[in-house]
């Protein structure tokens, strides 16, 4: 049996392809299918890495942090107040 293809089976055995269900992987398998195991975590699957049993790491995609969200003008500044301002008034 080549090595790749020893690979490749040990990955399918290893991994079911739905959405919301992370993988296990142990640490020297993980090393062993390092590059596929980035593939399927670029293609949105969890990788959990474990070390005699034990989860260790997760990998996953890299999502950028988006904008945060804010209001460019407030539609009633009034009821709002000054947001600019310290609250120094005493909590009761």
């Amino acid at each position: 049996m080549n090595f790749r293809f020893a690979q490749w089976l040990i990955l399918c055995k290893l991994m079911y392809m739905n959405g919301a269900n992370p993988i296990t992987v142990s640490v020297a398998t993980g090393r062993a299918t390092f590059s596929d195991l980035i593939a399927k975590a670029k293609a949105g699957v969890d990788v959990i890495i474990t070390h005699h049993g034990q989860p260790q790491v997760v990998l996953t995609a890299y999502r950028p942090a988006g904008k945060p969200w804010r209001v460019a003008v407030p539609t009633d500044p009034a009821r709002l107040g000054d947001l600019q301002s310290p609250v120094l008034e005493d909590w009761q």
